[in-house]
Order: structure tokens, then sequence, then C-alpha cells
């Protein structure tokens, strides 16, 4: 489905040449993109119309991956590049999925806004350097206990090893983030760098 341009002009921004913005008025700047321009969104994954993965594809021909995790806790990701940069949380490839979830499923997704989500994800927590189980850890098999701590995080000998073990044990509504993958091989990189630097500190 394409975004349309309709009630484009009724998202406010500031100027393009001021540089004094704030977080909103970058948001809104995404918003407005992603109303005015040609943006085609596709469901990925049809049992879940919210809380899905969604392929985006804009003008230029390229697609992006937006995942949709949480609507009034505004937790998504993007796999372009301004997502990963600009701190916002955000992309005009999220907002576009965003306006397309309002406009074609709007009873569903104001109960999105207000239930929350069924899927059980497990993302990165960068600031824990560690993966993180979001949402309803009461839903998952007490087997699955020794694998997370009280905060939620996956414990045990390696992140590897405890993702496997997850994906083996069929868990309904269970998604690993596509942000998971990029943030094993930045690990594994670090760690070989880490290896590297002692093997050189070792040599005579």
């Amino acid at each position: 489905m394409r975004m349309q341009n309709a009630d484009a002009l009724r998202t406010k921004v500031p100027s393009p040449h001021n540089w004094k913005t704030t977080d909103d008025d970058e948001i809104a700047r995404r918003r407005l993109r992603a109303r005015a321009e040609s943006l085609g969104v596709r469901n990925l994954d049809a049992r879940y119309p919210i809380f899905s993965n969604f392929a985006v594809k804009s003008g230029s021909g390229l697609t992006y991956s937006v995942e949709i995790r949480s609507v009034s806790q505004r937790r998504f990701s993007c796999d372009c590049v301004d997502f990963r940069i600009n701190g916002l949380g955000t992309c005009k490839h999220v907002e576009a999925v965003l306006s397309y979830l309002e406009a074609r499923h709007a009873r569903l997704f104001k109960q999105a806004q207000q239930n929350g989500s069924p899927r059980i994800n497990v993302v990165p927590d960068h600031v824990a350097g560690a993966l993180r189980i979001e949402n309803a850890k009461a839903k998952l098999p007490s087997s699955v206990g020794r694998l997370i701590d009280s905060e939620g995080r996956l414990v045990g000998d390696g992140a590897e090893e405890s993702l496997e073990w997850l994906r083996r044990a069929d868990i309904p509504d269970l998604r690993i983030s596509q942000e998971v993958d990029t943030w094993c091989q930045a690990r594994r990189r670090e760690e070989e760098r880490k290896i590297a630097l002692r093997e050189y500190e070792q040599m005579d």
C-alpha cells in the first residue's frame, strides 16, 4: 500500500534552515517526509497486523525493514542509516508504517496503544551489553526461567547459545529482534579484537 500526501501539511515543522531544533521537531520532520513521499508498506507476517516486521520501499527503490514492538512506548527498529545514527528511535520509514497502520487498522491500532503487544521480544540491551527479554516474562515457559535474570536479561555461557535454545523452544509469540544479529556480530568482533590485543601484548 502506498502512503498518500493527505494531512502532510498539518504536521508542523521548523524551517529547514533552523538548526536549533528539539527531538520533537526532528520527529515531526520525519513524520512529514513519511506522509509526503511515496513509500510502499508491506506486512511480512500477517499473523500480527500491528506488532510485526514491515518492508518499506522508498521512492528510490530501496527497501528497508521496520520492526514495531510497542506503539504506546514507541519501541521500533529500522535498518536505515538515519535510524541508526539520529538517536530519536524513529525515522521516516517507521513513521510511514505507523501512518499506514493507523489508517488501515484504526481499531486494532487504538487497541495496540491501550493494551500493548502480545509478542515476547528478544532485544539488545546496549547499556548492559546483553540481550534482554522484552514483554511479559510471565508468558514464558518455566524452563526458560534459568536463562533470565531479575532484569529480564539473558544469562549463561553465551548469548548465541541462549538464543539457539530459545529458537528451539518453539515459544508462541516469541520474536528475535532484527537488531540482534547485528549486535551479536559487533560483540564477536569486539571479542576478537580483545583476543588479538592480548596476543600482541604477550609477544616478546
